[in-house]
């Protein structure tokens, strides 16, 4: 597909499956070799109870890098976990000769809840996953990326709620909404080092996060699907590709001037 990011290393979170796996192949067609992280063996999501990327699942992603001819280093890694984050970050770096590329992507979903039903162990989850896992990610791999400035770019995986709430998720809505502001600050902080960091909020995209909200609320698929439709200008699903597509850009010296840009890819959800 091209050779936009040939000798350069990108670390990737929630890379076993759906978006995480997209954005990691895509990379990897462009040149990249590829750190992948997800949770794996190194733990589980009780609250709500969560199906989460397998260590067979990073493994096949792996082998999908290398099918390709680029390098693939696997991590089981818990973002709720700094320590772990930053051994990984480190052992990445090492193996892999530096990162240039971080996508901070790793995150779940939940039941609807009215906030004043909200249980308290599910909003802390939620924050410890989403946004605070964005923040030890970035906290480890940042000093790694300072290291090779002169190509290096974050994107942080949010979503369209982030821009315009929909109800019975503000866990969620609130986690990526602080997604906004960390790579906002993250844009200011390392502008001087030339080095960007912005952020995708995609509308609701057909993943395994789709399959969890199904079976996390009882409701049909397409009755899911077809609400996120009805919420945008364009009704037709946002597929994973379209998410990748900006995140491949973003990344790129394409857009070597874009930085602390929220960019959405919603079909026009946010506008309407």
């Amino acid at each position: 597909m091209g050779d936009r990011f040939s000798g350069r290393v990108a670390f990737v979170t929630g890379a076993g499956r759906g978006q995480g796996r997209s954005h990691a192949l895509r990379l990897a067609r462009e040149g990249a070799d590829v750190a992948l992280v997800d949770l794996g063996g190194a733990g589980a999501i009780d609250h709500p109870p969560y199906p989460t990327a397998t260590s067979a699942d990073l493994a096949a992603v792996a082998a999908e890098v290398r099918a390709i001819g680029r390098s693939a280093e696997v991590f089981e890694v818990d973002v709720r976990d700094p320590a772990g984050l930053q051994a990984a970050a480190d052992a990445a770096a090492e193996r892999l000769g530096g990162i240039d590329h971080l996508v901070v992507n790793a995150g779940i979903t939940d039941r609807f809840h009215n906030t004043w039903e909200l249980p308290v162990e599910n909003w802390r989850t939620m924050i410890d996953v989403t946004l605070s896992g964005a923040f030890y990610t970035c906290r480890a791999v940042v000093p790694h990326l300072l290291q090779r400035a002169e190509n290096a770019s974050i994107v942080l995986i949010g979503s369209g709620v982030a821009i315009k709430a929909v109800p019975g998720l503000s866990h969620y809505v609130a986690a990526k909404a602080g997604l906004v502001g960390l790579a906002e600050a993250l844009a200011a902080e390392l502008g001087p080092y030339g080095i960007r960091c912005n952020s995708v909020h995609p509308a609701g995209v057909d993943t395994d996060m789709t399959t969890a909200m199904v079976e996390l609320n009882g409701i049909p698929r397409e009755e899911l699907l077809s609400g996120f439709r009805e919420r945008q200008l364009i009704a037709r699903n946002v597929e994973i590709e379209d998410v990748t597509a900006a995140v491949t850009w973003l990344l790129s010296d394409e857009a070597r001037r874009v930085t602390g840009l929220a960019m959405t890819v919603d079909a026009g959800e946010t506008k309407k």
